[in-house]
């Protein structure tokens, strides 16, 4: 028995003193470094902080003289908006207008049963004509309809040429527009839908 008892004794002298503090260290996780993709996603792009114009001024004068001149007529005002990132990024190329907010709805009925069919699986366009009130120069752009996202509705769409008018008029993202709609008569033709772009500020 003493023998054991010896034993017992030596096997537990044996046994490092480990004090608690040491002990929740061992057990303690290390958090793994940051990836420089952990990073990149935490810097996020910024964003033109988006805000309402003050007013919905009229066209300007010397706008309207031109659009008279060229004999458009039933001017109207489509819609007011601020141009965001996605309406200048040039790989979507086009300038969006949800229905649910324009002004005046500027398609006849006629159009928008050509907006709603297909033809090789992609919707078709409509050719109209747009203009800007810093250029004298009046080119022709493709409109189109889609449904952008779930629950936001029908999305008119200026496209095809939309890059290039941008470019053209200098346009940037943040600047409020006004987009305004006139028809104008051509000779063996109906009436041609057109467009005239207001810059607010």
């Amino acid at each position: 028995m003493s023998e054991a008892a010896d034993v017992l004794i030596e096997m537990a002298n044996s046994v490092p003193n480990v004090e608690p503090q040491q002990i929740n260290k061992t057990h303690k996780r290390k958090n793994p470094p940051r990836t420089n993709t952990a990073i990149k996603k935490q810097r996020r792009k910024k964003k033109v902080k988006q805000s309402e114009y003050p007013s919905i001024p009229e066209m300007p004068t010397t706008m309207r003289d031109r659009i008279e001149e060229m004999g458009g007529y039933e001017i109207n005002l489509v819609i007011q908006k601020q141009l965001t990132d996605t309406d200048l990024n040039k790989n979507e190329g086009r300038l969006s207008m949800p229905k649910k907010k324009l002004a005046f709805d500027f398609t006849t009925e006629e159009e928008r049963n050509l907006l709603s069919q297909q033809e090789n699986k992609n919707k078709k366009g409509i050719n109209v004509m747009i203009m800007n009130n810093m250029v004298e120069d009046i080119r022709s752009i493709c409109l189109k309809k889609w449904k952008i996202g779930s629950g936001n509705g029908d999305v008119y769409c200026l496209m095809t040429q939309w890059n290039a008018f941008v470019e053209e008029t200098g346009l940037k993202s943040g600047q409020h527009i006004q987009l305004w709609c006139f028809r104008k008569d051509y000779e063996f033709e109906p009436p041609r839908l057109c467009f005239a772009v207001v810059r607010l500020n």
